[in-house]
């Protein structure tokens, strides 16, 4: 637990960096050495005599593993470089790869139709609804075990041992236990085009509030739009001026442990809580200075970003998969900047920025022993050295391993969005933290308090809408929510 800011689940400096991007997987169960033979573990002919590999499962048993692959900013290239390596390594293993970008939509209705045997082994990304409701309900299968893998391309190291400071304490705890497993993540916050800055003088570290505001206004007097995010998708304002924020406001207010706790838990008050209130009236102010693009209510994420790649806007809220994302569309000589949104008023307050990871790896439970072995396998297959640089140079994910983030030679290949966003963390000591609950509500009153604040967001940062009497109002729904649960 928090405390202030002396006990910090995530490291800051260089080190929480990193908190971002790849948060991979981990493998290697402490098995015999490659060749040797003894009970295959997890067969369905229990006592035979295989070979095994040196993780300890057997050579000779095939496997087909379902996997359901979301596809989105980073598209798939990552993982179809690390799934032949892999199936290379483990030839019995094959793998039967969905790919979409609606995998949310193909997994919810797998779920609900209960085959287990049609459900995918593997998936990257959660379902509507979350995993949380799954996991209790013993769905998912728990991945505390990973973390003490040995790591596949560094057999005398634990998983534990490499990963980037703060990660195994971030994970989301539901029931006392871990069920997801992250291989790729984006940093949050505003990025920009760097030259655009560089020409017109704009301040690319403003370090306070005020500083922030001082930079808009810079930007509005010169006729650009500072700020814009997808109004269709409203929220995308989460990456810049989300939950982080919050969280960097109860920091300053001396309650953080606190705060977290009821975050997490659904602690009443949460729409009306003095930060939430504090960051969102924030989020108005601006927009009753004009400070976001005036065309937003109908742009998607694309569009929202292009704006800033034509130098229609100054800055996009969005992650560090923006250049993969958009690098069909950008310039050879384009380079991306980044900062975060500082709501503390001065430098020797913690800046929290979102760490949002965007490929959580599930297991199904219902499937074989040996199926989920090997699942875990792929999971820790993900983050070897390889395969972490592979994709933070092709796809911008940010590294999760610690010796591949201190190599030099290593971080000098990632995208300018990654070297940005590493080199604001260390530059401004700040904190990531990647926001999560852990519990579940069903009651259809949280729904609609959700909707209520996605239809407003908008109107919000048009300066349209007092954000206040929509918290209200919200938080009156979440009450109900909150009751209905405990009945």
């Amino acid at each position: 637990m928090l405390n202030g800011n002396k006990k910090r689940w995530m490291s800051s400096g260089i080190a929480a960096l990193l908190s971002i991007a790849m948060l991979a997987g981990c493998g290697g169960n402490s098995g015999t050495n490659e060749g040797a033979s003894g009970t295959t573990p997890g067969s369905d002919k229990p006592g035979a005599e295989v070979e095994l590999y040196e993780n300890g499962l057997p050579k000779n048993e095939e496997v087909t593993l379902k996997v359901g692959l979301f596809v989105g900013g980073y598209g798939r290239d990552f993982f179809d470089n690390a799934a032949e390596s892999f199936k290379a390594k483990y030839p019995n293993v094959k793998l039967d790869i969905t790919a979409s970008a609606d995998m949310k939509t193909i997994l919810s209705t797998r779920i609900s139709a209960g085959n287990d045997k049609d459900m995918f082994d593997l998936f990257n990304t959660e379902p509507s609804g979350g995993i949380v409701g799954l996991a209790e309900a013993g769905k998912l299968e728990p991945m505390d075990d990973i973390w003490e893998y040995p790591l596949p391309d560094a057999p005398d190291k634990k998983v534990k041992d490499l990963m980037m400071p703060g990660m195994y304490e971030s994970t989301p705890l539901i029931q006392g236990k871990r069920y997801e497993f992250t291989t790729a993540s984006s940093f949050g916050g505003l990025f920009f085009n760097k030259k655009l800055f560089e020409e017109h003088g704009w301040n690319q570290n403003p370090n306070t509030w005020d500083e922030f505001k001082t930079l808009l206004a810079d930007i509005k007097a010169d006729g650009i739009a500072p700020i814009t995010f997808p109004g269709i998708h409203p929220s995308y304002h989460n990456w810049a001026f989300g939950v982080a924020k919050n969280f960097e406001l109860a920091d300053i207010n001396g309650h953080v442990d606190e705060f977290i706790e009821n975050y997490r838990t659904y602690g009443l008050p949460q729409y009306t809580n003095p930060e939430n209130i504090e960051a969102w009236t924030r989020f108005y102010e601006l927009g009753k200075e004009g400070y976001f693009a005036e065309g937003l209510p109908a742009l998607n994420h694309t569009q929202s970003q292009m704006q800033v790649i034509q130098g229609q806007a100054a800055m996009v809220s969005t992650g560090t998969h923006v250049e993969n994302e958009m690098k069909e569309a950008t310039p050879e000589d384009f380079e991306w900047g980044y900062m975060a949104v500082p709501f503390r008023e001065n430098t020797d307050q913690t800046l929290w920025i979102r760490s949002g990871t965007t490929n959580f790896n599930y297991i199904w439970a219902a499937k074989p022993d040996l199926n989920k072995k090997w699942a875990k396998e792929l999971i820790a297959w993900m983050v070897t050295l390889e395969n972490q640089q592979f994709a933070a140079e092709n796809a911008g994910a940010l590294p999760m391993r610690k010796d591949l983030a201190e190599d030099p030679e290593r971080a000098a290949k990632l995208t300018s969005s990654a070297q940005a966003v590493l080199k604001y963390i260390a530059d401004n000591k700040a904190q990531t933290y990647k926001a999560s609950r852990s519990i579940s509500i069903s009651d259809p009153n949280l729904a609609q308090a959700e909707k209520l604040m996605n239809e407003n967001i908008v109107k919000f940062a048009m300066g349209l809408q007092d954000p206040k009497p929509i918290l209200e109002q919200a938080e009156e729904l979440l009450k109900k929510a909150v009751e209905a649960e405990k009945k």
